[in-house]
């Protein structure tokens, strides 16, 4: 039986699958990755779905074991951690896009919470165009960073500056109006301090840290993989961005965000 239902949520490239993969950590968590893009799920429910859709939608995840919902391949590949499991009788499960539905769930599931984590945007955008599968060989950044154009292709994706602005204050408003269910997660400061952060992030969702959590955090910290979709990185490229990523860019970032209520998250 699921006792509850955690959201994780941010654009591409802020972090969610390492995240996810410090819930999965849990013995009592059932972690399943992007169930709104699965084959299994895609178009199961959207924004005008009733509470009993939404109900069934959490249920049917929580019970497919899929390959591309567990990512095993990259659990055999070792790109990503197994771990032991006990009473599964929480579900977190992560999603990149389909923003638009977090508020819809939020309003309609008593028993859904959600974890928006916002990082820099500049660090975002770069990490974005490191990848030819995510940025399209031949893209060039002076004339995507803004819109994304050779990403988005629907109102699912959630790629460029411009969506990054979104979603960021999309989560400052659901936190503003679920305050007991939404907790935001600056990603930047987050991993300055990882274990204590951790902890209070598992003691908002009533989470025991175990010591499975423990030593995926600290083989995570002191990793060295630089495989693209690894969460065993460490520290490596955290702060790649601020020396290869183009001045003018982060200049025309920081200016629009200047004075705003998302300047915030330009400093670490």
């Amino acid at each position: 039986m699921i006792k509850n239902i955690i959201y994780i949520g941010g654009v591409a490239r802020s972090g969610t699958s390492w995240i996810g993969q410090i819930f999965n950590s849990s013995p009592n968590i059932r972690f399943r990755f992007q169930p709104l893009f699965s084959y299994e799920f895609r178009g199961q429910i959207n924004e005008d779905s009733s509470s009993r859709e939404y109900e069934d939608f959490y249920r049917e995840v929580y019970k497919h074991d899929s390959p591309f919902l567990t990512q095993i391949d990259k659990v055999k590949s070792e790109i990503y951690p197994c771990f032991n499991k006990e009473k599964e009788n929480i579900l977190a499960f992560k999603d990149n896009g389909f923003q638009s539905l977090i508020e819809p769930m939020l309003r309609k599931t008593d028993d859904l919470f959600f974890l928006g984590i916002i990082r820099n945007p500049m660090a975002t955008l770069y990490s974005w165009t490191q990848n030819e599968k995510e940025f399209p060989a031949g893209s060039d950044i002076f004339k995507e960073w803004r819109f994304a154009n050779c990403k988005n292709k629907s109102n699912e994706d959630y790629f460029g500056y411009y969506k990054w602005k979104e979603v960021a204050n999309l989560y400052l408003d659901l936190k503003d109006k679920y305050p007991e269910r939404v907790y935001l997660i600056h990603y930047d400061k987050f991993i300055q301090n990882t274990e204590e952060n951790v902890k209070k992030m598992f003691d908002k969702f009533n989470i025991s840290y175990s010591d499975q959590t423990e030593e995926f955090l600290n083989e995570a910290k002191n990793g060295d993989d630089n495989n693209y979709y690894s969460v065993y990185k460490g520290q490596t490229d955290k702060m790649k961005w601020k020396t290869e990523f183009p001045q003018y860019i982060i200049d025309e970032i920081s200016a629009d965000l200047k004075g705003t209520r998302l300047e915030q998250f330009l400093y670490d």
